[in-house]
């Protein structure tokens, strides 16, 4: 009788430590996902979203022309459309250029899990990248 009490305790506490284990490692997971959304500011809406008195085209090509040369990974690309998806710090984002009509487009950077904290840092390279280069000429690269 003494050695079934001992063996059932034994292994009562074996299941109570894996539990807190379990347990444990859930919290520390959580805690690493909010240091890291804290660690990243919101960033709000309109600071996302830009108006430029430039053609559709042109701005589409700055845009593409902004996401290279800062070093993002471009993921997919339509230009008929003018869609962007690009890759930075293990994130989506939508960089989408929309014709307003002839002479003015709007540029926005959208993330592509709606989750708006993230580095406020990224929309404005890209805007900063287009506002620099807003009177450079567009030339077809011929092989």
């Amino acid at each position: 009788m003494k050695k079934t009490i001992r063996n059932f305790f034994a292994a009562l506490f074996v299941l109570i430590s894996f539990v807190s284990l379990s347990a444990q490692v859930s919290a520390e997971s959580t805690l690493d996902k909010t240091h890291k959304q804290t660690q990243a500011s919101y960033t709000s809406y309109h600071d996302c979203i830009r108006l430029y008195k430039l053609p559709f085209g042109k701005l589409y090509f700055l845009a593409l022309s902004a996401a290279n040369s800062l070093g993002y990974e471009i993921k997919e690309m339509q230009s008929r459309n003018g869609y962007i998806i690009i890759e930075e710090d293990g994130r989506e984002f939508l960089l989408s250029v929309n014709a307003k009509n002839k002479t003015y487009t709007y540029l926005k950077l959208a993330p592509c899990d709606n989750n708006y904290y993230f580095n406020p840092l990224i929309p404005k390279r890209i805007f900063n990248y287009v506002d620099l280069n807003f009177n450079m000429d567009i030339k077809d690269l011929k092989f």
